[in-house]
């Protein structure tokens, strides 16, 4: 198997990559968040999703730097309106009432049960590092001024036997079994049926089908029922460690609430919420403390502020088929 740095090298080799290298770049730097790597490597910084590579691909780039921000993107659900009914915490004060709040707002969100052969489709703009910077340096921080938003977009068939990504703004479909490749997914059976926070938790302990997502990465990755979303944000709000992040960001022009977790010491891992409607609108990585990490492949410095990742989700929806976008 490929490690992180030979599938980098592939992927930003001067030579056109492929759909495949990108996926497993991008795949492998999302790998292996919770949980540190061996002194002799370090580990990547992007949101963990232990399930293999989904297609995706960059096409758009939108330069980032001197305080620009990328145009505001279409909101998810009921993010552009505030929610009619009345949120049940005005001001909250801890990470559980934001979370609440952030359940609430999910369950309000109209859903029609998707067709086996219908699709997720997820549209994000995710900040990275130029390519080739990102080549020698591929768990540094993103760099003020010089890091860029790129659009991917993917389509996932519910029945998992098919999915699809735009490579070069061509969408090209894979399905299980082709060129004897196979792509491990969730199972919408096992999706459907994490409705509360118990079962998000007997879901972690003996995953059906043995393919396991965390509940950050499903709630970002995944087109999720309402009352999945809702009980995901209060399966969160029951673990130890999660805060509000007390400094406010400003996301593609709407100001967002960073709420997650300190992880390895040093690096808050955080949901970002719309602050006035509680809808979900992307995630973060960012350093809280400096930093010093040694490892066989280099030595990497954090300092406090430093982004290590961000992401932005513009648009989640059920489509009839890959390509679709409404």
């Amino acid at each position: 198997m490929m490690d992180e740095i030979s599938i980098l090298h592939e992927t930003f080799d001067p030579a056109e990559p492929s759909l495949d290298a990108e996926q497993r770049a991008r795949h492998a730097l999302q790998n292996r968040i919770a949980n540190p790597a061996p002194a002799r490597r370090r580990p990547s910084w992007w949101l963990s999703i232990p399930v293999a590579a989904t297609a995706a691909a960059v096409v758009t780039v939108l330069a980032i730097g001197n305080g620009s921000s990328p145009v505001p993107p279409s909101a998810i659900g009921p993010s552009s309106a505030a929610p009619a009914k009345a949120l049940p915490y005005l001001k909250p004060v801890s990470a559980a009432q934001v979370l609440e709040n952030a359940a609430w707002t999910a369950e309000q969100e109209i859903w029609v049960d998707p067709a086996p052969t219908q699709f997720m489709y997820v549209e994000t703009l995710e900040m990275r590092n130029q390519p080739g910077y990102e080549q020698e340096h591929p768990n540094g921080s993103l760099l003020p001024g010089k890091a860029q938003y790129r659009t991917v977009q993917e389509w996932n068939r519910i029945d998992g036997y098919v999915w699809a990504g735009k490579h070069n703004g061509k969408l090209e479909v894979s399905h299980q079994g082709e060129n004897n490749g196979y792509r491990a997914f969730v199972p919408w059976s096992q999706v459907v049926k994490l409705t509360s926070p118990a079962a998000i938790d007997a879901y972690l302990k003996n995953p059906e089908g043995g393919v396991m997502a965390e509940p950050w990465a499903l709630a970002g990755q995944y087109v999720l029922p309402p009352d999945v979303k809702a009980a995901i944000f209060r399966y969160l709000a029951q673990q130890p460690g999660m805060k509000v992040n007390p400094d406010a960001v400003n996301l593609d022009g709407r100001p967002a609430i960073g709420l997650g977790e300190v992880i390895e010491g040093y690096l808050s891992r955080e949901l970002l919420f719309d602050k006035d409607t509680y809808s979900l609108i992307g995630d973060r990585m960012v350093a809280v403390k400096d930093k010093v990490r040694k490892a066989d492949d280099g030595t990497t410095y954090a300092h406090k502020g430093d982004l290590f990742r961000q992401v932005i989700y513009r648009k989640m929806a059920i489509v009839d088929n890959a390509g679709d976008t409404d």
